[in-house]
Parts: structure tokens; sequence; C-alpha cells
């Protein structure tokens, strides 16, 4: 099947339903304006710590499609509130989590039609420090995870994915420090073995982005961490690509971390509402959830 060759750049003024319609077309699209640069400094500032306690153990993690040298920083809606109530929570990411991921159903209870709504949950929140040395990742899926399975299609139809993944970079990422590579188009592929030429670039392009930028895309387009093989400064210690990634799952899935053990009820009571349901402080309706036979969001106000 026939890919595009590009990742579109729209601006936030450019209106959600060209969001929407890029990311059907392409399986991702780059938010030129998503934030600015102080904004990401701040988060940066939050982060950094937790970074740098990794740094001090020289601790990597080896974990299915990271690198051994990769440090991560999980739990990362807890260690940063801008990255909670700013970038999370952003309203124009959470909308397209509503468009492509929460689930509409109308069943029937006797002659009665009752129509429910669930809506997405956090799958996962983390931060990746990637040093230079660091190999280009293999391309890949990130919902399969889900054991999702995909049926090779010519335009993409409703609740096709599983995942909308939102990417934040705390510097910016280009080609030399292994910006992600992805394969626009490559969303409404099938399950067969992916070709990606001989060399393994066709259809690949570089999702480079600036300081305030952000890349949001389906869990169902192949990606991957590109090779960040020597430093491009003469600080090779501190030298690293930075990068915040966020992922939201439907609200029937599992979620890669496991929110009520990660994130301790004391702190889920400061966030949010949105941030609170979006963590399944909310039950999915119309019967999953619950406690005591009751949303569980009763027991953040006790």
């Amino acid at each position: 099947m026939s890919t595009p060759n590009h990742l579109p750049r729209l601006k936030r003024s450019e209106g959600i339903e060209n969001f929407i319609e890029a990311l059907e077309q392409n399986g991702g699209v780059i938010i030129e304006d998503f934030t600015d640069a102080t904004t990401i400094d701040r988060a940066n500032s939050e982060v950094m710590p937790w970074i740098e306690e990794q740094k001090n153990l020289q601790a990597g993690v080896k974990v299915g499609a990271l690198e051994g040298k990769t440090r991560t920083v999980t739990r990362l809606l807890m260690r940063s509130p801008t990255i909670r109530e700013q970038f999370y929570a952003d309203p124009l990411y959470q909308a397209l989590c509503e468009h492509f991921l929460a689930l509409r159903t109308t069943t029937w209870y006797g002659d009665k039609p009752e129509t429910n709504i669930s809506h997405p949950l956090l799958s996962i929140a983390i931060a990746f420090d990637i040093p230079p040395g660091t190999p280009a990742q293999g391309l890949h899926r990130d919902d399969k995870n889900h054991h999702a399975r995909h049926v090779e299609a010519s335009h993409y139809n409703p609740n096709r994915d599983v995942l909308l993944g939102l990417f934040v970079p705390g510097c910016d990422t280009f080609r030399a420090n292994g910006a992600t590579r992805v394969v626009p188009g490559s969303h409404l592929w099938g399950d067969e073995r992916p070709y990606f030429g001989p060399d393994g670039t066709q259809g690949v392009v570089d999702a480079e982005l600036k300081k305030g930028e952000a890349f949001v895309m389906l869990g169902s387009l192949y990606h991957g961490g590109g090779a960040y093989e020597r430093p491009l400064t003469c600080d090779v210690e501190r030298e690293s690509r930075t990068v915040y990634a966020m992922f939201s799952c439907t609200g029937v899935h599992r979620q890669e971390e496991i929110s009520f053990l990660s994130y301790p009820v004391e702190e889920v009571k400061t966030y949010s509402k949105l941030v609170q349901e979006r963590l399944g402080w909310k039950q999915s309706e119309p019967n999953l959830g619950w406690v005591d036979l009751k949303s569980p969001e009763f027991l953040l106000y006790e």
C-alpha cells in the first residue's frame, strides 16, 4: 500500500477538524504551537532530579524496545505538575483522545435502548532521556501491548485504534540526535510483515521537533527512536535527548502503567478533575471500574 511521504504540521488555530483529518490520513501530526520554551524549561527542571538520580546510579533500562542506556522517569504525572496539567491535560490533545478513543455503544435492556460512553484513560506517562551512543529502535507499533489486530484499509474507520500518543520534547530533536522515525500512512496497514525497502528507510520520515512543538500519533503507526550515534557538543556528560511521552487508551483496555499503584490516593486528590478521571477514578459506563458498586471518585473526598 502506498503511504504519504510527510508529516503534516498544524497550528492550533487551524481547528480540531484539520488535526483529525491529518491523523486519519497520516497516522500522526505535529502541533507547531503546542507550548512555549519557558514551559518546557519548567517541566525539565521538575523532571531533571529524577533523571540525575538514574545517572548517578548509572541506571538504564532493558525493557522491550528500550535500549540499556536510556534513562526513564516513570509515574511522570506525579513528578511534574507542568507535564500533568499543561501537557497531558492539554485541551487539544484531550479532544483528540475523545474523538479517537471514546466508545459510544447502544445496547438493549429489555425493550429499552441504552447508550453509554466509555471515556479514555491514561495508559502510560514516562520520560525518556537518551544519551549519545544509542542505536535506532526497530520500527514498531505501540499498540502491541494491547494485542491490537489490524486489517489493511484504504481509509480510516472509527474505533480502529486503542491508543493515542503525545510526544513533547524537552529539547530540539532532529535526525542527528535520534528524532523519532515514523512511517506516515502505516496506521492503515494490516498485520503482515511490513516492508521498509532494502535499506529499511522506505517511507520513513523523521519527526523533527523544536522546543514547544509536540507530536501526536495513533498507536497503530509504525515508528521508532532514531540513532543517536555520537555527541553533538563538547559536553558529552550532560548531552542527551529528553522526550516526554504520554499515551491514552480506550476506557475498556488495561493501562500499561497501573495507575492505582503508581499514583497514591492522597497525591491524586490534588490533581485536576480531568486527570483524576483519566487515571481511572471514574467509572467507565455502564459498569466498569466501580468500588462497592459506586463510581470510585467518592474515595477522593473522604
